[in-house]
């Protein structure tokens, strides 16, 4: 498989001082955000630990303390990367990531391990590349944005199922409410051109892998546009054949998803439906959902600097 950052410029941004972002909460933070601290520290960079429990509080204190640091790092899933985001895309300082969440997709997506020592490791090597944002109303997103299916999933899905199941509380929480969902309508212009969806579950994505299982070999996160997935299971058993598509990575030759590619898109449902982003609730329909360019640089190891 070719790296997911395929066009951008790397570079060198090796961190002397680094503003560490814990969410304790996160699947496996409260036990290895301190191993991150310690690992840092050893590859001499000089860490300042955010424990704030307040998400809208954790932006204000990157703008805060942004003269006071060279990187911000957090150390949770996509959800505290997602809070990080709003204040990462004013201060222009570079992102570690230290994967400690649930689906971690954007540590996925641009190659970072999964273990903490490994992330750690390609934050001290200091090499950096662009990627760009999506950016839904007035929130900005790494991932994915959704409505339907995903947002009545995120609102269900509890810091215990998380914790237990990780990944798979996904897949149980969606099969506990996928029989209940109906075909709604979604008027769709991007890029100038309209089109109308039928569909229980609409996304938007950004990168390469989003939602815990989802992958996509034609998306990336510096091909300067977003990618919108309409899955319509008109009858029972396309359920079967969308799944299938997502195992073959191939949607667009699935009669049940339907696809589309643009930088600009405007989102339209006959009745106000929840928007859920990077796994959080964020907003509402109507929508106007946008690329952000290059918005953010993040440490990547070095086979995903070419």
């Amino acid at each position: 498989m070719q790296p997911e950052l395929h066009s951008a410029r790397s570079a060198l941004d090796q961190p002397r001082r680094a503003l560490l972002v814990v969410n304790r909460v996160a699947r496996h933070a409260a036990d290895e955000y301190a191993i991150a601290a310690t690992a840092l520290r050893h590859a001499g960079i000089a860490v300042t630990v955010l424990d704030e429990p307040d998400k809208l509080a954790v932006a204000s204190s990157i703008v805060r303390q942004q003269d006071a640091c060279d990187a911000v790092i957090v150390a949770g899933g996509d959800g505290s990367l997602n809070v990080a985001l709003q204040a990462l895309v004013h201060v222009k300082k570079p992102l570690g990531i230290v994967p400690v969440g649930t689906a971690n997709d954007l540590a996925r997506s641009v190659g970072v391990p999964l273990d903490v020592k490994g992330a750690c490791d390609v934050i001290a090597a200091g090499i950096t590349r662009p990627i760009d944002v999506g950016r839904v109303n007035d929130v900005y997103f790494f991932n994915e944005m959704s409505i339907g299916l995903s947002p009545t999933v995120t609102r269900l899905l509890t810091k215990e199922d998380k914790a237990k199941l990780g990944t798979l509380a996904l897949l149980v929480r969606g099969a506990r409410v996928v029989h209940r969902l109906r075909r709604f309508r979604v008027e769709i212009e991007c890029d100038g051109r309209r089109s109308t969806f039928h569909s229980p579950q609409l996304t938007i994505g950004n990168s390469s892998s989003f939602g815990g299982l989802i992958r996509s070999d034609e998306a990336a996160l510096d091909d300067h546009r977003l990618d919108l997935y309409s899955i319509s299971f008109p009858t029972w058993w396309s359920f079967f054949e969308g799944l299938l598509a997502l195992i073959r990575r191939r949607y667009d030759d699935a009669r049940s998803v339907k696809t589309m590619h643009g930088k600009l898109f405007t989102v339209r449902t006959r009745r106000r439906r929840p928007i859920e982003a990077d796994g959080e609730i964020v907003s509402a329909t109507p929508a106007v959902v946008r690329v952000v360019p290059s918005a953010v640089r993040v440490f990547v190891p070095a086979s995903h600097a070419t």
